[in-house]
């Protein structure tokens, strides 16, 4: 009879171990608030750069494949990439290889720090940009 309740306290016991180790929902931004007079809404502009903050410029991945871009923005010191239909047509780029980049946000050329944002407004490799 004992050991159900023991089976039933240790599963409980993971599931809130693995909910408390969940990367994505340490941060929620909570806290932080745009500059006075800021209009622009969050990802859309590079970030100033602060004291003890690493920047680069970032390259101009537009016309390349997704794949090539991805790794290409990794190689300038990027890592937080995210990508979405140019389209409209909410398909997710599941196959980089397959896509390739109409759109980036910010702009090749832009320098900004490191941990920014860079998104890619992508179609399938055999459609014309929008």
């Amino acid at each position: 009879m004992r050991t159900p309740h023991a089976l039933a306290l240790f599963a409980a016991a993971g599931c809130l171990a693995l909910t408390a180790c969940n990367p994505q929902a340490a941060d929620t931004g909570a806290g932080t608030s745009p500059a006075p007079g800021a209009t622009a809404p969050a990802g859309s502009a590079p970030v100033p750069p602060k004291a003890g903050r690493t920047t680069a410029a970032v390259p101009d991945f537009v016309g390349q494949v997704l794949q090539d871009a991805q790794d290409g923005a990794q190689a300038a010191g990027f890592y937080l990439l995210s990508s979405h239909d140019a389209l409209g047509k909410n398909r997710n780029q599941v196959l980089d290889r397959n896509w390739k980049v109409c759109t980036q946000t910010p702009r090749g050329g832009t320098t900004t720090g490191t941990d920014t944002k860079i998104d890619f407004g992508t179609v399938k490799n055999e459609e014309s940009c929008p």
